[in-house]
């Protein structure tokens, strides 16, 4: 069913809304209506005592999902799909409230939502973006709980990507509906939370990681485009987000349009991808770069720091290089042989490219990431593809829809990015830097403040330590932990300057690297100031 949205009630209906609920609790007062709207839909109270472990579901981390109600069994395991967490911020605190599940579908964009409200309600709303391509659940731990905590309704989504990477070799090109789907998610959670509480939402804010980041961006720069009184979002936060270059920043030769060789040499997600891929070289090729003793060397993988920071890498990010070319290579020891050697390096290569020349599992194999078990030495295919393929194998209509895509850095609500130093997998130069050059070339600086946090990771739960980060098939053996800060409690501090900027008009601080000691992690936001 296609929801109905409320851009048609006119003003006087909102004002009765508000004019009757001025009494309102503070709890939910009609909770099935949070939930209109959506296919599939549910509405369950979670109570501070219960299973559950409140609206946060903080249980569901250990629980064995086959103990809880069959309701809530396929959501802790969408919830434990998602470990992005450092241990530092394992969720504790119960909080009581009302979430609604369901499909939401606008115009075709259809997407799994949870819309959680807090019986302590603050009339606030954040909209989370899904960091990687994870679901609906992917913001359980990094996002939700202190958000929640702090009397915040929150709402995420799927991106429409019901099978993960598999949905991305749909040939249906889904990243084009990303930023329209944050859009969409908070348009349709204003309504509901004002018709079910009769209350107001005062402040609509973006919030994201990775993927959710350039959803964030791509929000904001939505409204940018929109009336005054149409536009959603109050401010965002922008967490290590993907950048998509427009073509102002692309067309090289100030032609007016953006050709295969402009494409193929810029520094896009695909393109260092492929530097990535290129120089650490398959696992187990005899020349890879991807071993304990390249690691060991001063600075790590020495051969591999020219390739890889003149695609964008920060060099303090060579602690990853490794881990990131081989991250999911154990899937092969559960059954999975052709994950032999598999790492985000080679899947986004793969996958993302195919996602923007439309091609499904067959039409892509001839760039396959995937390692064939009956030839168990020869490298999947896409390393020699990448040696034979011309620009890259980019035509004019994937840069089309790569373009469709695209960050034009240009909004009219505060927005800030936070980005470590040490991000191994989006490339510090190409993504969070590229990005904060292109709102000072097109957008208005004076709206965006850029933190680089050092020893910052891309994922919390890598700076714990506890993965394989020399390939020597052993994890947490190398001490990593100690040069590796997570970033969480800083994203909670500039959630914190963000909001005191947009309700307060208190400009946070310029924009700055933040200086850390890695061996000493922060884990309470109030504590830090920059």
């Amino acid at each position: 069913m296609r929801t109905q949205w409320i851009e048609c009630i006119s003003v006087i209906g909102f004002s009765a809304v508000f004019l009757f609920g001025v009494a309102a609790a503070h709890a939910c007062r009609h909770p099935q209506r949070l939930s209109r709207g959506l296919d599939q839909a549910d509405v369950v109270y979670y109570p501070v005592h219960g299973d559950a472990g409140g609206l946060a579901h903080i249980n569901y981390w250990t629980m064995d999902p086959a103990t809880l109600a069959e309701r809530e069994q396929l959501k802790a395991r969408r919830i434990r799909s998602n470990p992005l967490h450092s241990s530092l911020f394992h969720p504790h605190q119960v909080i009581s409230g009302y979430e609604a599940t369901g499909i939401l579908n606008v115009q075709g964009r259809r997407q799994w939502i949870t819309l959680k409200l807090p019986d302590d309600w603050n009339g606030k709303l954040v909209v989370c973006g899904t960091p990687g391509l994870g679901n609906e659940y992917a913001n359980e731990t990094i996002l939700a709980p202190w958000l929640l905590a702090s009397g915040y309704a929150v709402v995420s989504g799927n991106k429409g990507l019901e099978s993960s990477w598999v949905s991305m070799l749909s040939g249906t090109h889904p990243t084009r509906h990303w930023g329209r789907m944050m859009h969409d998610m908070a348009k349709w959670a204003r309504y509901r939370l004002t018709v079910a509480t009769y209350r107001r939402v005062k402040r609509i804010y973006a919030a994201g990681l990775s993927n959710g980041g350039y959803q964030v961006r791509r929000a904001l720069e939505i409204d940018n485009s929109l009336p005054r009184w149409r536009r959603v979002f109050h401010g965002g936060l922008d967490w290590s987000g993907t950048y998509f270059p427009d073509a102002r920043v692309l067309d090289a030769n100030r032609d007016g349009t953006v050709d295969i060789k402009e494409y193929h040499a810029a520094r896009t997600l695909v393109g260092h991808m492929d530097v990535a891929c290129r120089t650490m070289k398959w696992a187990y090729d005899p020349e890879t770069l991807t071993t304990p003793a390249q690691y060991a060397e001063t600075p790590r993988y020495p051969d591999a720091h020219g390739p890889m920071t003149a695609a964008g890498f920060n060099s303090a990010s060579d602690i990853f290089w490794g881990y990131y070319n081989t991250n999911y290579d154990n899937y092969k020891d559960q059954g999975l042989p052709q994950w032999r050697g598999v790492g985000y390096f080679n899947l986004i290569s793969h996958v993302y490219r195919a996602e923007l020349l439309g091609h499904d599992l067959e039409q892509s194999a001839a760039y396959s990431c995937f390692h064939d078990p009956n030839r168990p030495e020869a490298p999947p295919a896409l390393y020699q593809w990448l040696e034979n393929a011309r620009y890259g194998g980019w035509t004019a209509e994937s840069i089309q829809w790569a373009l469709a895509n695209a960050n034009t850095a240009e909004f009219k609500a505060p927005m800030i990015t936070l980005v470590g130093d040490a991000d191994g997998l989006l490339a510090i130069d190409a993504h969070s830097l590229a990005y904060r050059r292109a709102v000072e070339k097109y957008g208005r600086k004076g709206l965006h403040r850029l933190y680089v946090i050092e020893n910052g990771p891309h994922v919390d739960a890598h700076a714990d330590g506890a993965v394989d980060f020399n390939f020597d098939g052993v994890s947490g053996n190398e001490d990593a932990d100690l040069e590796l800060t997570p970033m969480q409690a800083y994203a909670q501090r500039a959630f914190m300057y963000l909001e005191q900027w947009v309700e307060n008009g208190a400009s946070p601080p310029e924009s700055k690297t933040v200086a850390n000691d890695p061996s000493q992690d922060m884990d309470d936001p109030n504590l830090l100031a920059w």
